[in-house]
């Protein structure tokens, strides 16, 4: 277990930062990525990102040749189409729920989710009608 994934200095203070608002990126994961990367391979990162990353691991990056590339995802060009799709039914989006809840139920699903309990990965809220 590296620095970025064990509960000592740079995981308190990348949490501490994210507490006061100061981070909205996940610097850990990144790291992580890094330096679980072999030598010569390549890391490419794809996501919504807006912040900065410090303590980037620049040597073990260049010391492992690496190729880091990345990109944003280009969802507003895509969502209305998307949208359209899915309101016609030809494309479902069943599978991606793993727990379906309604709203009342929110604080108990943010808990499963937080805690992983039962396989949840993405709960679902839906209004009581």
């Amino acid at each position: 277990m590296n620095a970025c994934t064990s509960p000592g200095p740079a995981y308190v203070y990348d949490q501490v930062k994210q507490q006061l608002r100061l981070q909205s990126d996940r610097p850990t994961a990144l790291r992580e990525a890094i330096y679980a990367c072999r030598k010569g391979g390549s890391l490419f990162i794809l996501g919504v990102f807006g912040g900065f990353v410090d303590k980037f691991p620049l040597c073990a990056m260049v010391n492992k040749s690496m190729t880091v590339r990345g990109a944003q995802q280009h969802g507003h060009r895509y969502i209305p189409q998307i949208l359209q799709h899915i309101a016609d039914g030809d494309l479902s989006t069943e599978h991606l729920a793993t727990h379906m809840m309604p709203l009342d139920q929110g604080p108990h699903g943010y808990e499963m989710f937080k805690y992983k309990q039962d396989g949840c990965v993405r709960a679902v809220f839906q209004l009581d009608r």
